[in-house]
């Protein structure tokens, strides 16, 4: 029977492997870049820097070395890296995809279509790519542009594809004469895309600015497109000026209030030429998203559909279930929350941002979670004395602590050959750094973070991995090696007695533990206690004493643990206490042996039953597979009118069929998180499908810059099984 069970979990599993191989993992960053990724390489020694670079996708670090042989610091800062494979790196560099061979050979990667800045990497060889529209005379485009994709880069064939993506309506190219992503945030599961657009409404002949933001849920892996839910608002300052930036702020210390917690920052040219910078506030963002979304599932309220609203129609939402993050047949619900937004020209930040907005290329603003709770704005300014950094306070109404950046720290002659440079965010050790692009020389200005840890636990569990280390009651750096078990185990809190030391089936089984000081936890801190594979539950705490009741399900004798961690970010350590005396535990085996007979069981059941439901997908998805393959490709486009008629298409990109000549005609999508679709599409395509769904075109590797050999072409023989390079 154990057997059976093994080997229908096995099939179970496997099935499940087909489904998600091209699904990414939900990401999980580090303290320091959970809200933005603010670089994917910097420099492991920025004061000494010889050809070690470190790399951070999606919450994954590693070290590389890259010889200037091959590319020079300033461009590798540059890179916007997709994997983490150090043989087989894959990034993109001014707009082209590129992959590094055994860290020496750089070689372009195919891809028919056009990069732009706009690119978030997930890890797992994907990346969100957001497409720059700039289409002023409203010509139509070759090919059609899309709206959002999502991207595959596979560094065995060396060709990036699009597995899933928004695309527009066959003529939206008279509509759209701007769509534009500036900025980005994540936290909580969540992406939210800053993005600046200009549409053209016919009807009253004139073109519509408008600031937009659209949340994808991160969970949803490669479906998260299908997730997308936008909030869109103008403003009368739009109809004159001309919106030049914006980018995002989130103040996330405890007293910050609401209505000041989300905001967009932008920068404006007026008619006059003159550069202005404009904030504007939305209430509980994250609230307003859920609201949207359920109004559109319940049909009530003012809420449309994406292409209804960039066509200046008249729409409504289908009536359906709601479910987070799920959209179903409402294909980008989009809802107009211009009365809402309240906006103000700076005064309170003492004109320094007001003052330097026509100097700055582009704003930048660096938060960081608690319990560091620190944001400021980076105000980056050429020339580079005029470069700023502008802190926040506990409390908003308090004007900002404006700084020029090399206050007190850069010498004159500095100031002077650096003024044209490069910034970047480094990520470790954690600072700025300013690279010259014709003699690639480094300035580094360290940003300290230890002293905003204010205990023992938040210097260790939070600072640690930046070099943060507890010394006289202050969280101080330190550049020195470190044990690590020595600073996590019985450093911050010591176990000093546990009670009973017996603990046994036929008798209570709570545990009371104490410290030798009262442990302060927060709200994203969770704490586990176990003796071996036996763990506590309805653990609660007072004072310096823990209580807790242990579950027995093993005999022996065990020692304590008691370890505070947050799983919230990928860099924090587990800090615990161990205790010297151990607990004898008699956990008793006809227990032990219902619990996993019935356990067994359950699986047996639950797993069988999946395992026909998976198996029968699996044969039907394999068949249509077969059928795809039998019969020649030809071009299927189920379209309906511009009304509320549906329509779903399998997208060709060599025709194109007149929109408004076909009858409208269910099916089914592949998206496994949506029913239909209503006169749009997010069209999905399993990455063996690709080959056929799209054509690609080897581009000819070309070099960036000859001088440094930064690109080599490829040569004429390479081993097929990569694997050999890893």
């Amino acid at each position: 029977m154990f057997i059976h069970l093994l080997l229908i979990i096995w099939t179970f599993q496997f099935c499940l492997l087909i489904q998600e191989t091209y699904s990414f993992r939900t990401p999980k960053h580090d303290s320091l870049f959970y809200y933005k990724t603010h670089a994917s390489v910097f420099l492991t020694n920025p004061l000494n820097h010889t050809t070690s670079y470190g790399i951070y996708v999606a919450g994954q670090t590693i070290t590389v070395d890259i010889p200037t042989s091959v590319a020079n610091v300033f461009d590798i800062l540059n890179w916007k890296v997709i994997n983490v494979k150090k043989n087989q790196l894959m990034f993109v560099h001014q707009n082209k995809p590129y992959i590094l061979i055994n860290q020496t050979i750089i070689s372009e990667m195919e891809y028919s279509g056009e990069l732009s800045d706009s690119i978030i990497a997930f890890g797992d060889n994907e990346a969100l790519h957001v497409p720059t529209i700039f289409n002023p005379n409203l010509t139509k485009p070759i090919p059609d542009w899309n709206y959002i994709e999502l991207l595959h880069f596979d560094d065995q064939s060396e060709k990036v594809s699009v597995s899933r993506f928004l695309p527009w309506l066959k003529d939206d190219w008279k509509f759209i004469k701007e769509w534009n992503m500036t900025d980005y945030i994540h936290f909580d599961n969540k992406l939210y895309l800053a993005i600046k657009r200009s549409i053209w409404n016919e009807k009253s002949a004139k073109v519509t600015q408008e600031i937009s933001i659209v949340r994808l849920c991160l969970d949803k892996g490669s479906e998260l497109i299908s997730s997308a839910v936008e909030i869109h608002f103008t403003q009368e300052a739009f109809e004159n000026n001309k919106i030049i930036d914006l980018f995002f702020v989130f103040l996330s210390g405890p007293l910050i209030t609401e209505n000041q917690r989300y905001q967009l920052h932008t920068t404006q040219s007026q008619p006059s030429n003159f550069t202005i910078y404009y904030i504007y506030f939305i209430y509980d963002i994250v609230s307003l998203f859920e609201q949207t979304s359920n109004e559109c599932a319940s049909g009530f309220g003012n809420i449309t559909l994406l292409r209804h609203h960039l066509r200046s129609e008249i729409g409504k939402c289908k009536k359906t279930s709601y479910q987070s993050c799920s959209t179903k047949a409402n294909i980008v619900p989009s809802k107009n929350v211009s009365l809402i937004v309240t906006g103000q020209i700076p005064d309170l930040l003492d004109g320094a941002l007001y003052g330097l907005a026509i100097f700055m290329p582009k704003p930048q603003f660096v938060t960081l979670p608690s319990p560091f709770d620190r944001a400021a704005i980076l105000i980056r300014a050429k020339p580079f004395f005029l470069t700023k950094i502008c802190k926040y306070r506990n409390l908003f109404s308090v004007p900002l602590e404006c700084i020029n950046l090399h206050a007190n720290s850069i010498s004159p002659d500095d100031i002077s050959e650096f003024n044209e440079a490069d910034f970047h965010t480094n990520k470790l050790p954690y600072g700025a750094v300013y690279v010259t692009k014709e003699t690639n020389k480094i300035l580094f200005i360290p940003i300290e973070v230890c002293s905003r840890l204010k205990t023992c636990t938040q210097c260790i569990m939070y600072g640690l991995n930046s070099g943060c280390i507890w010394f006289t009651s202050i969280c101080v750096h330190d550049n020195q090696p470190k044990n690590k078990v020595t600073l996590t185990v019985d450093h911050c809190f010591k176990i000093m007695n546990i009670s009973p030391l017996i603990l046994n089936s036929s008798s209570p089984t709570i545990l009371t533990i104490e410290l030798d000081k009262p442990l302060i936890m927060a709200s994203q801190e969770q704490l586990v206690i176990q003796a071996g594979d036996n763990h506590c539950t309805d653990i609660a705490m007072n004072g310096q004493f823990i209580n807790c009741s242990m579950r027995l399900t093993k005999s022996g004798e065990f020692n304590i643990d008691v370890s505070l961690r947050n799983d919230r970010y990928a860099d924090t350590s587990i800090i615990s206490a161990v205790s010297s005396d151990k607990v004898h535990i008699f956990a008793s085996d006809s227990d032990y042996t219902l619990i996993i007979i019935s356990v067994l069981f359950s699986c047996l059941i639950i797993n069988s039953f999946a395992f026909i439901v998976y198996f029968r997908k699996c044969n039907k998805k394999h068949l249509n597979r077969s059928k795809k393959v039998s019969r020649p490709r030809k071009v299927k486009q189920f379209v309906g009118t511009l009304s509320d008629k549906k329509f779903i298409k399998f997208f060709e990109p060599k025709k194109q069929t007149d929109l408004s000549a076909i009858t409208p005609v269910k099916a089914q999508i592949v998206s496994s998180t949506m029913a239909t679709l209503d006169d749009s599409r997010i069209i999905n395509e399993t990455s063996s499908e690709q080959a056929s769904l799209w054509i690609t075109m080897r581009s000819v590797p070309r070099q960036i810059f000859p001088r440094r050999k930064l690109l080599q072409s490829k040569p004429k023989q390479r081993p097929n099984d990569f694997s050999q390079l890893d």
